[in-house]
């Protein structure tokens, strides 16, 4: 009779501190993440962590691909910083765009002066098919631009025409 009497009053006790300190046990010092709020209702709680339980022991490809709103998702290559001496070129390494419908280029570089090219193919060694060319005139100010994935690989070439040295920022971004 006395240890039902003890359990009840620590069930009790811990029924009265849920009670009294709930809201000091369910806030958290870390952070908001959206990608966490799987429900989207603003707070990350039981409710969310109730769509990993079903999910839980669930198999798939884990390298797939996300897709938010039709935005790129991936970074395909990148550059900072890369030094282009005066009346040099730039050729960046082939990039695999297969199974992507489009790709998104966004380009800086600090001397007013460059010229750019778009090489697209079917092979990663051999680029016969010049997808776009273009020079300062059409990048700046704008220096991004989308195109339609229509072959497998593509290679970025930079011309600094200049007297100086300058420095290219190079991002290629996948779309599904």
């Amino acid at each position: 009779m006395i240890r039902r009497d003890v359990i009840a009053a620590a069930l009790l006790a811990c029924i009265l501190t849920v009670l009294f300190y709930g809201t000091q046990m369910t806030r958290s010092a870390a952070p908001y993440d959206a990608w966490l709020d799987y429900n989207e209702d603003g707070t990350i709680n039981m409710r969310d962590i109730g769509a990993t339980v079903q999910a839980f022991g669930a198999s798939g490809d884990p390298a797939k691909n996300v897709t938010i709103a039709g935005h790129a998702n991936k970074l395909a290559y990148y550059v900072k910083n890369e030094v282009v001496p005066a009346t040099s070129w730039f050729t960046s390494d082939p990039i695999l765009v297969d199974g992507y419908s489009k790709m998104t280029v966004s380009l800086t570089f600090s001397e007013s002066q460059f010229d750019y090219h778009l090489w697209t193919t079917h092979d990663a060694s051999n680029f016969v098919f010049r997808a776009d060319q273009g020079d300062e005139t059409t990048w700046r100010p704008v220096n991004c631009k989308t195109y339609d994935v229509v072959n497998m690989y593509v290679k970025i070439r930079v011309y600094n025409p200049g007297e100086f040295e300058g420095a290219l920022n190079l991002d290629v971004y996948l779309i599904p």
